[in-house]
């Protein structure tokens, strides 16, 4: 993960962006399944998320400040259409949209406050989030190396399971990840990753699967003044992959 500093693409509202769909995409990139144990638990809790024809949720970001400052935290929201596309806004730096619509063989980066929209083809995103997009029952097929794990969260105490180390980008240190389900309806809740320097805590709140996709969550509505630019998805995860 990065220290604070020089922003990859324009600012904390695109990171977050870039890094909740990250964080998603890491659980595609395991390896060959291995013996039983708390997989099962993990694979269930994922496998409600990635067969429904589309997820909503609120999200809630918590960053820790490698420096020892107070947490940075952003909220936004997060549409998820199995097969057909993804969608991530965030109201922070004015209001800005992540879209990837596999239909469409779109990439777009929206940003509000500049009346932006960056622009690129399909197979200009990143890989691993493609893949989540395109194929996502390939998470089912992988071994997370799933480890059960209690943590303390605020003032209590959530079950949750540690997966193996992982990579958000090539050049990016090896993260841990630690998931945990929603108490009440057994979905996706918690989301954790951490390096050596900082930590990242991904809440999913009010996740929610619909019972029929709605492709119209994908679409922007944009105002009549908006200019469009070329996107460069290296700039918008520096570090990471983009084919």
């Amino acid at each position: 993960m990065r220290s604070r500093g020089g922003p990859p693409f324009g600012g904390a509202a695109v990171r977050a962006c870039a890094l909740v769909l990250a964080l998603f995409s890491l659980c595609v990139a395991g390896s060959a399944r291995s013996v039983p144990g708390p997989r099962e638990e993990v694979e269930r809790m994922l496998e409600r998320v990635l067969r429904a024809p589309e997820v909503v949720s609120r999200v809630l970001i918590t960053r820790s400040d490698p420096f020892g400052g107070p947490p940075e935290r952003s909220t936004g929201r997060l549409w998820f259409l199995p097969g057909r596309g993804l969608r991530y806004h965030t109201d922070e730096g004015g209001g800005e949209d992540i879209v990837l619509d596999r239909e469409r063989q779109v990439f777009f980066v929206y940003r509000a406050r500049e009346k932006v929209l960056y622009r690129a083809s399909w197979d200009r995103a990143p890989a691993r989030l493609r893949m989540l997009v395109a194929e996502p029952e390939r998470v089912l097929e992988k071994d997370l190396h799933a480890s059960s794990e209690t943590r303390l969260l605020g003032s209590s105490s959530r079950e949750g399971y540690r997966l193996r180390r992982a990579a958000i980008g090539d050049s990016l240190p090896a993260v841990s990840v630690w998931i945990a389900a929603d108490p009440s309806s057994g979905l996706p809740r918690w989301v954790s990753a951490t390096a050596e320097e900082d930590s990242v805590l991904v809440e999913l709140k009010g996740l929610t699967t619909l019972r029929s996709a709605n492709a119209s969550h994908l679409a922007l509505r944009l105002p009549r003044a908006v200019r469009t630019e070329p996107l460069d998805p290296r700039e918008l995860l520096r570090g990471g992959e983009s084919r």
